[in-house]
């Protein structure tokens, strides 16, 4: 008799584990139950730590940041970084008019980019300090505002590019998705630091002239960097023995109570399916062989 089927824990990414051949249920309710297939592995923690991707270092020796075991709910912050740079533009098409050299029409060179990079050279520590200083030198300039630190970083965030603004939301959403991955916690991430500069290639920044009819708007970077601070810390956790359960747009809830309501005429329903099938089964009669298929002697 084949043996009951089992749930198999899995380690999604970022702790994606390499094939090992068959592994034993961890949610099984009898740990000495029959296994799957011929071979065993307890995937324990340790197996998992040390065939995780986290735990592999990468080319750089630098190994992925995982919470310590005896702080399940740390507040963690991760640095990113934003670089953005507009397509070039160039005058294709020029006039002189009193002997002034005018442009006319605008030429785009499509070398625009933009780019989301991780900057892991910070400490946990480093970075809260950062999000703690931030709140105090905007407490500091604007007392007499009233608008807190939370809501003009809401603000400054909503006001984005477009393009930037939508990398930057696909970035939480990623983080969102990769940390909510049991069903025992949920966790949220947010932006606590935006810091919006230039890309920096000298000891000092150029000196940029003003531009426009009347002087008031000076000259914009080439290439714009944003840092960003995330936050992720647990919102909420469940007691239960199985977790949260899940559900998606085309479960239901009700199944149990359905299959058990119309158990009867479900299977009346096979009844008479079965006995049409019998009855046209007894009526038919195999076809004769076809000619090419007999076999003469």
């Amino acid at each position: 008799m084949a043996s009951p089927p089992q749930d198999i824990r899995r380690v999604l990414s970022p702790e994606v584990r390499l094939p090992m051949g068959p592994i034993r249920s961890s949610l099984s309710d009898d740990s000495e139950g029959e296994t799957m297939g011929e071979g065993t592995s307890d995937a324990n923690d340790d197996s998992i730590s040390v065939l995780s991707f986290v735990s592999y270092p990468d080319p750089a020796g630098r190994k992925g940041f995982t919470v310590p075991d005896e702080e399940p709910a740390k507040t963690v912050y991760e640095a990113w970084e934003i670089i953005s740079g507009e397509d070039t533009l160039n005058w294709s098409t020029w006039r002189t008019i009193f002997g002034i050299k005018l442009g006319l029409r605008w030429r785009s060179m499509n070398d625009g980019f933009m780019e989301v990079d991780p900057k892991p050279g910070y400490e946990q520590g480093e970075l809260a300090g950062l999000h703690e200083n931030a709140i105090r030198e905007y407490e500091a300039k604007n007392r007499k505002k009233g608008k807190s630190y939370a809501q003009d970083l809401a603000n400054r965030v909503f006001r984005l590019d477009a393009g930037i603004y939508s990398r930057l939301q696909q970035l939480m959403d990623d983080k969102i998705i990769a940390s909510n991955k049991t069903p025992f916690r949920r966790r949220e991430w947010r932006i606590v630091v935006l810091e919006e500069g230039e890309f920096q290639m000298t000891e000092l920044l150029p000196e940029r002239k003003y531009k426009g009819i009347f002087r008031r708007r000076q000259e914009k970077p080439a290439v714009t960097r944003y840092f960003i601070v995330l936050r992720g810390e647990e919102v909420k956790s469940t007691k239960e023995a199985a977790g949260w359960r899940l559900f998606h747009r085309h479960s239901n809830p009700w199944w149990r109570i359905d299959a058990r309501e119309t158990q009867g005429l479900r299977a009346e329903h096979r009844e008479h399916f079965e006995k049409v099938n019998r009855r046209f089964r007894v009526r038919r009669t195999p076809p004769p062989p076809h000619p090419r298929h007999v076999v003469r002697l």
